[in-house]
């Protein structure tokens, strides 16, 4: 038998589940939402029904029966969003060399688990990054980040005049203003197309430019009503700005308040928060020893510390942007994956021309939402502990 049919069939049997298994649980939007991904069979595009709004009062109400009549007329409050399919992959090259030298089945393992592990850092970093990805790859994952980078930018600003949260247009296409009327120092905050928590942007092929309902909610971590840039590395909140209390409530956590509320409808609410590492310990500086709740019982049992804010858990990923905190309501985010790419393994071949042999895996798929309004983003928060 060749040495690349016995290290295909090794690696499918022995190392393949494990390396998977090491994807999802990479950080906890993998766990939650990559692991249950809904299998598709195909299609040139993924497409999913979003509801835009509530049923017209033409078609449904109180039965009046004076007259027994009951509305007969169709009006249509779904929406189409259309992804493209995106796959990612990750090689794994052996040598004609290190194929000849680790010909013993103790060496070939060992030359597998080195060989594998590599490649599953590499995947892990592929998603990771993906999610949050502030420039877009037109063939890569729809990102969460809608907010820009780091930078202040005229593209990407953000206005806080106590409320934190941008949430109508005013009737400008190009100002956004908050809800008082203020438009605080004006410009545009029309952010990437293919970002789910974003503002006048296309994604899934709806622009929200013209349908507001499709627009994300992003605020800053505002102090005192001062204007903010949205992600500016300048004048931002620091660190121990976020820790102190105004009437014995801790900035950080306002800030938490008026995004959650902003995602917020009845009791549909955010069931998860994205942070960075800094972020993160300025929430837990700022809480009283009785108020540290633990979070998802999920979540904790794959190894990932979390905390409590109202109904959501609170947890750190290395790959979300500096200075910025994501309200997630996973409800209304899925991974589609095909279902004969879903980490598909590609046995090792011989390369033509090369003293070596190849093997690859696939997975085919997409991030998509079908209701970004009840997402967020708070940014200008701190980078560093100073």
């Amino acid at each position: 038998m060749a040495l690349s049919t016995s290290v295909s069939a090794l690696t499918r049997d022995k190392f393949i589940p494990v390396l998977v298994d090491n994807i999802y649980n990479s950080n906890v939007l993998c766990l939650k939402l990559l692991k249950n991904a809904e299998k598709l069979d195909g299609g040139k595009n993924i497409v999913i029904p979003v509801e835009h709004s509530l049923q017209d009062t033409g078609t449904s109400g109180w039965v009046d029966y004076s007259t027994g009549a009951t509305a007969t007329a169709v009006v249509e409050n779904y929406q189409k969003a259309t992804f493209q399919w995106a796959t990612a992959y990750a090689g794994i090259l052996i040598p004609g060399e290190e194929e000849l030298v680790n010909k013993g089945s103790s060496q070939v393992i060992s030359m597998l688990k080195a060989k594998l592990k590599s490649a599953e850092k590499t995947i892990r970093d592929i998603f990771g990054t993906g999610l949050f990805a502030i420039e877009q790859v037109d063939s890569g994952l729809v990102s969460l980040n809608g907010g820009g980078t780091a930078i202040a930018s005229a593209n990407y600003l953000a206005y806080d005049n106590g409320d934190g949260i941008i949430e109508d247009l005013g009737g400008d296409t190009t100002v956004h203003h908050m809800p008082s009327g203020s438009d605080g120092a004006g410009g545009s905050v029309a952010t990437s197309d293919n970002t789910i928590i974003g503002y006048q942007r296309t994604m899934g092929g709806i622009d929200s430019g013209s349908n507001t309902w499709w627009n994300g909610n992003l605020g800053t971590f505002e102090l005192s009503g001062t204007v903010r840039a949205f992600g500016a590395t300048t004048g931002t909140v620091s660190w121990g700005e976020l820790c102190d209390l105004q009437d014995n409530v801790a900035n950080i956590s306002r800030a938490m308040t008026r995004m959650y509320g902003a995602c917020t409808i009845d009791n549909d609410q955010p069931d998860l928060i994205v942070t960075t590492q800094a972020i993160y310990d300025a929430y837990e500086t700022s809480l009283q020893a009785n108020k540290r709740f633990a979070g998802a019982e999920e979540v904790a049992n794959a190894g990932f510390d979390s905390l409590r804010f109202k109904g959501a858990s609170v947890v750190v990923d290395s790959h979300c942007p500096a200075g910025q905190m994501y309200f997630l309501n996973t409800n209304y985010l899925d991974f589609k994956v095909h279902s004969d790419r879903n980490f598909q393994f590609e046995d090792f071949k011989r390369l033509e021309a090369k003293d070596q042999i190849q093997s690859r895996l696939f997975w085919m798929g997409q991030l998509t939402c079908s209701n970004p309004r009840m997402l967020g983003v708070l940014g200008g928060g701190p980078t560093d502990y100073s």
